[in-house]
């Protein structure tokens, strides 16, 4: 029955992620084409002007829901974990998958010495799991059952499909924010009579990119990290070997190499490592809080 009962929750899970997703990608879309009627009269480009924006905006959407993963996991530099080189971590992964009834991810590692880890993937079907170099090397295998148990958590609910999608959104509108705001057409024109409409756009999405990654921090609930810790507990065998291995990535100190805020909630926590930073950015409830609710979790 409880397997059951979550089963039932799970997809109403990735039903409510799929249509935030949707929402998002909407969203997007409406912002691009209302900039391409602005910037199209300005030039008096007309409806051409705005349907060469209103095709771009589809095309990222596109590549977004489509390609997000593979641009997630080259953003972060992660390269593929070859069977040979790492056999006790496939087999630790094939275990809880198999025990559970989920198809394996496609395994994948970051060079650093950092301890971390995120899922991504355009479904179950076709998932990913990323971990760091630091946490195969410094995590029992126990912990690194803990972490990978939360990940397959997050790809059973969908979570890492919308995650992956608004990292790439976030980074688009950023794209966005430096075209306008450095191009050399705003800076020309911020010299002409009635060019001010450039020059507000370009602040408009200097401001905006930001406040899209303080969407992201939102879409990425606390509830949603709880629920994926308990999920994790579940699917590893014991509370303790996830709250461990939180503990361990609580302290450890070294920064990831690439990390930036469009791909941060991503992460099993916070990779930012300066404590007014990872304030800052935080995309995670708080640690402490989730290993003293795992360790005061009963599993049958």
């Amino acid at each position: 029955m409880k397997n059951e009962i979550y089963v039932i929750s799970s997809n109403s899970a990735i039903q409510q992620n799929q249509l935030k997703l949707y929402g998002y990608m909407f969203a997007l879309t409406v912002i691009i084409g209302l900039l391409g009627v602005v910037i199209s009269s300005h030039f008096n480009f007309g409806l051409t002007g705005t349907g060469i924006f209103l095709l771009v905006a589809g095309i990222i959407d596109f590549v977004a829901y489509y390609f997000s993963d593979t641009l997630v996991i080259k953003s972060e530099h992660a390269k593929p974990i070859l069977r040979e080189k790492i056999p006790a971590y496939y087999d630790l992964v094939e275990e809880i998958c198999k025990n559970n009834n989920i198809k394996i991810p496609k395994l994948y590692m970051i060079d650093s010495k950092a301890i971390n880890a995120f899922a991504t993937g355009r479904n179950i079907n076709k998932s990913a799991l990323i971990v760091s170099k630091g946490l195969l090397e410094k995590l029992k295998p126990e912990e690194i059952k803990g972490v990978v148990g939360h990940e397959l958590a997050h790809i059973e609910s969908g979570d890492m499909k919308l995650m992956s999608v608004l990292s790439i959104l976030v980074g688009i509108i950023s794209i966005f924010s430096d075209m306008f705001w450095y191009s050399s057409a705003v800076n020309k024109a911020s010299e002409k009579d009635n060019s001010g409409i450039l020059v507000i756009v370009g602040i408009i999405l200097s401001i905006f990119a930001p406040l899209t990654s303080l969407l992201i921090k939102l879409s990425v609930s606390r509830t949603r990290e709880f629920t994926a810790d308990a999920r994790g507990a579940e699917l590893s065998g014991n509370p303790e070997y996830l709250a461990n291995a939180l503990n361990k990535i609580k302290h450890d100190r070294i920064e990831l190499p690439h990390i930036n805020s469009a791909t941060a909630h991503l992460y099993i926590a916070s990779p930012y490592k300066n404590d007014f930073i990872e304030t800052l950015f935080s995309t995670h409830p708080n640690i402490d809080e989730r290993i003293q609710k795992l360790l005061n979790m009963k599993i049958n």
